[in-house]
């Protein structure tokens, strides 16, 4: 009789392990079709879920500069190096103010980081010296040697 019991027990635990293993690949399933050439259909849902707005990327703009256009724009989505050798991410070949590398932008955690690496002359952050890492949102200025970028998103 107990061995009945157990095997009765064994048969009832696949058949709900077969039926939670069904439901869960129903349930990620949903999301996933999609006929080809339709729209998706609507979620079913009882309040309305905002398309969040697309975030700009962060650049840097030339304000003024001896070897660069003004209005020239770079991209900060990854790190970029500024200095006059030519490996960097904005070059500063002409810029006699510039060290061979002399700054780094660092995008972190959904900021922005500027550093300065050892240059000569400085680099400056809204008219400040930037000794040690500093953080940077839209609307600051830097200075590069001879050349000034604003951060724009």
């Amino acid at each position: 009789m107990v061995e009945q019991l157990l095997l009765l027990f064994q048969a009832l635990f696949i058949v709900l392990l077969y039926v939670f293993i069904w439901r869960v690949m129903r349930g990620a399933s949903r999301g996933l079709r999609i006929t080809e050439g339709a729209p998706p259909a609507p979620e079913r849902s009882s309040h309305t879920v905002a398309t969040p707005a697309r975030i700009p990327q962060p650049r840097l703009v030339v304000v003024e500069s001896p070897v660069i256009e003004s209005g020239a724009v770079f991209s900060m989505a990854s790190t970029v190096s500024l200095g006059r050798n030519s490996e960097n991410g904005i070059t500063l070949g002409g810029d006699d103010f510039a060290s061979g590398y002399h700054a780094r932008i660092e995008p972190a955690n959904g900021e922005i980081w500027i550093v300065d690496l050892g240059s000569r002359n400085g680099t400056f952050l809204n008219g400040r010296r930037v000794d040690e890492r500093a953080r940077v949102v839209a609307g600051d200025l830097l200075r590069v040697g001879a050349t000034d970028l604003r951060v724009e998103a």
